[in-house]
């Protein structure tokens, strides 16, 4: 249960008087929404780098890009509640790896989730982006850029689509000067403009419901690149972007059905 869990998705509901955590410390404060996360202790646990995922770190994930992470559709009702009604769109969530492609000031950078990586024809986060001409393709757009998506293919997540080789279907791009994601239209245009993939949109106008369970619902499918296997989940977000207090308005909702094949 704690392993997947987010700082945010710690803030505790409660069930009558009692807390959702038993074992809390001593004097931890019985209202709704109190952050527990450091006095727990708890991290979120990130499963070791496939080999060739690896290779010569650069060092830590840059500071001027917000890493990507999605927090489950479960601990989000006040969210929900607030935009339901909303236009939103629906996309596949792909089990592979998170990678970011940026370009800034010149300098074109590769990351996986965590960390950044010197050049090496060894990684697959390069390999891709040499394939697939992303750094020369980010300078022909003359901005401080960067892209976001899941690397899928052989040797990454046991390959559940069946794609032979590697390749990335990107899911964000950033303005990096403004720190802000493009929304909807203005992302599908460039993805366009740059002839790269997305991960599949499932849904382009999507009403968004306040209700959980519809939204698990609309999680249990298969995939949208091998209808043998069961997606992963969905992720929605508002077709134009939107931030709150605590962050980007984006989640998750995980198959239920995926969970129960590969126990994740």
């Amino acid at each position: 249960f704690f392993k997947q869990k987010t700082a945010y998705e710690f803030r505790l509901s409660l069930v009558g008087s009692e807390m959702c955590i038993r074992d809390r410390p001593a004097n931890t404060p019985i209202e709704e929404d109190v952050e527990v996360t450091e006095m727990l202790g708890i991290t979120k646990y990130e499963p070791p780098i496939p080999a060739q995922l690896s290779g010569q770190v650069e060092g830590l994930f840059p500071s001027f890009l917000p890493k990507t992470d999605e927090t489950r559709v479960q601990v989000l009702q006040k969210l929900l509640d607030m935009y339901a009604g909303k236009a939103f769109y629906v996309a596949e969530k792909l089990d592979g790896s998170s990678v970011t492609y940026y370009l800034r000031d010149g300098k074109f950078g590769v990351c996986s989730r965590n960390l950044a990586f010197i050049e090496d024809d060894k990684n697959s986060l390069w390999k891709v982006a040499k394939s697939m001409d992303i750094e020369a393709k980010l300078r022909s757009i003359g901005q401080n850029l960067a892209l976001q998506g899941e690397i899928i293919g052989e040797g990454i997540q046991s390959n559940k689509y069946k794609i032979k080789g590697q390749t990335v279907r990107f899911f964000n791009a950033i303005d990096i000067d403004k720190y802000a994601y493009l929304s909807f239209d203005d992302f599908m245009a460039l993805m366009l403009e740059l002839d790269l993939p997305t991960v599949p949109i499932l849904d382009a106008q999507y009403t968004l419901s306040n209700d959980i369970p519809t939204l698990v619902a609309l999680a249990t499918r298969r995939s949208m690149l091998l209808p043998a296997t069961w997606a992963e989940g969905i992720v929605m977000r508002p077709l134009i972007e939107k931030r709150e207090t605590l962050g980007r308005v984006s989640f998750k909702a995980i198959n239920p059905e995926f969970l129960l094949k590969y126990g994740d």
